[in-house]
């Protein structure tokens, strides 16, 4: 083996599989499919870990990078809407979003600017199609050049594997071309895209796996000639699982249909609406009430006497609903409906507690957790893992909704503008779209539940930075300490 300079420098490579679920992974892993996800397995670690609600790309990439959930970070969804900037003027730009075009250039100016990424920490970071750039400069970002034209490719001509292969080629110049680094963050999308347009476990789905695989057999290989490796921290990680979706059920032409006038994405300017519907990953919608005196987000007194009970009984009793979830009374009440009932969510000083009242949408409860470590190990072999305390923090920032919706397995919320036609969705709550898998080349860290956000933690653990406030927990911490975020 030769050795360079630098090879007791400590360094991160992750790469982010997009929509990759933990069962296909493990599987084509077992059958030989992926060998060097396979050694990785076979020298450190594969476990399952689970991510954010919505878990859908884009806001689930934040626990990862930020170590905050989607809410906490304010940035609830692929597509949000915010009814205080809106009801002030139809032309404020901060009035809503979507990430799903030119506007994911407003990612990085629509998170609070106090809370750093792992860019911002670890020195020389390089980031490969990840749209979360902030002080990133065109050098560091590898997948800049191109990207748009590339991507607009992909998605109308169903072409994806270029974008992976493109990518693992620009992470190979970088690393052959002499210059060292700190952090490489790289997201392979082609999974996601092609879970979506074809099915999770069509052919091309599979290929797109293995272009990922033999990307990270060649950065081994090259990370060991240079004599890298060994202290060379790499993981694994999704951001979402999918589901096929077989039917779709546009919740914004639902709402019109109510008599609630609905905006949403692309038809954002209808004259005189009643709410907005927000969707993301197409098996999350949030609904925005808008016929109402002010402009606050709304708790359930006022919440049934705006949409009414026959409208939220005729809602959950939709076969597309998974369950609705919506704010209670007081501060830190969450009320979970599906079509035989409703439980509680109660969340104060860190202790979370679920209580069935006429039934019990989750099908875990009654619960109550000391803290939310311990909300995920009540929860995580549920169907509904950390539901809790997720359902929580989606409603930290104030973009979140008055009616959050969760689509169940095989609908989703959104029909005639997806083209093309989506036959894959995510973004619920449900085990299929919140587990996803994690890998690392390290063995003896903590094994108890984890969740995407520890990743960020870990990394600073890893590269010998000072903690950082998070809602993740270091997984490679000796004391295993819960370094908690005070603002929440």
């Amino acid at each position: 083996m030769r050795c360079l300079s630098g090879t007791n420098k400590k360094r991160t490579v992750f790469y982010l599989l997009d929509g990759a679920r933990p069962d296909i992974l493990t599987d084509l892993i077992a059958a030989g499919t992926l060998p060097n996800l396979k050694r990785i397995v076979d020298d450190g670690t594969f476990r399952i870990a689970t991510t954010c609600f919505p878990s859908t790309t884009g806001p689930a990439y934040l626990p990862i990078l930020t170590g905050h959930f989607p809410g906490t970070m304010n940035i609830p969804g692929i597509r949000w809407f915010n009814k205080k900037a809106f009801k002030r003027s139809r032309w404020n730009t901060m009035a809503m979003r979507s990430y799903c075009g030119p506007e994911a250039s407003y990612f990085n100016t629509d998170m609070p600017a106090e809370k750093p990424t792992l860019f911002d920490l670890l020195g020389d970071s390089y980031n490969l199609y990840n749209m979360i750039t902030r002080n990133i400069s065109a050098e560091f970002d590898l997948g800049k050049k191109g990207k748009s034209l590339l991507y607009t490719r992909a998605h109308f001509g169903k072409r994806h594997h270029p974008v992976d292969i493109q990518g693992h080629e620009r992470i190979m110049k970088l690393l052959k071309s002499g210059k060292d680094f700190d952090f490489l963050f790289a997201v392979f999308p082609s999974v996601d895209w092609d879970s979506h347009y074809h099915h999770i476990k069509d052919h091309r789905t599979i290929e797109a796996y293995k272009i990922a695989d033999n990307s990270i057999g060649e950065v081994r290989a090259l990370l060991e000639e240079k004599g890298w490796w060994d202290n060379t921290l790499f993981m694994l990680a999704s951001d979402h699982g999918l589901t096929p979706t077989h039917t779709h059920f546009d919740l914004s032409d639902w709402m019109t249909a109510q008599g609630l006038k609905a905006v949403s994405y692309p038809m954002i300017w209808k004259a005189n609406p009643k709410c907005a519907v927000m969707i993301s990953g197409n098996s999350f919608g949030s609904i925005h009430l808008l016929d109402h005196e002010g402009d606050h987000v709304l708790h359930q007194p006022e919440l049934m006497k705006l949409f009414g009970e026959e409208r939220l009984t005729a809602l959950v009793n939709q076969k597309a609903v998974d369950f609705i979830t919506y704010r209670g009374y007081h501060k830190g009440e969450y009320y979970v409906q599906n079509g035989q009932g409703k439980a509680l969510i109660t969340y104060h000083e860190e202790k979370y507690d679920y209580q069935p009242l006429d039934a019990d949408p989750f099908s875990i409860g009654p619960i109550s957790a000391a803290s939310h470590l311990a909300a995920l190990e009540l929860t995580v072999e549920s169907n509904y893992p950390d539901a809790l305390v997720q359902i929580v923090q989606l409603f930290n920032g104030d973009r979140a909704g008055d009616i959050i919706v969760s689509a169940a397995n095989g609908y989703d919320l959104r029909d005639f503008w997806e083209y093309p036609e989506h036959k894959g969705s995510h973004g619920s709550l449900t085990k299929e779209h919140i587990l996803v898998p994690m890998l690392y080349n390290q063995k003896g860290w903590a094994d108890h539940a984890a969740r995407t956000s520890d990743i960020f933690p870990s990394i600073l653990k890893w590269m010998n930075k000072p903690p950082v406030p998070c809602e993740g927990v270091a997984l490679n911490s000796i004391a295993n300490s819960i370094i908690l975020d005070e603002s929440r």
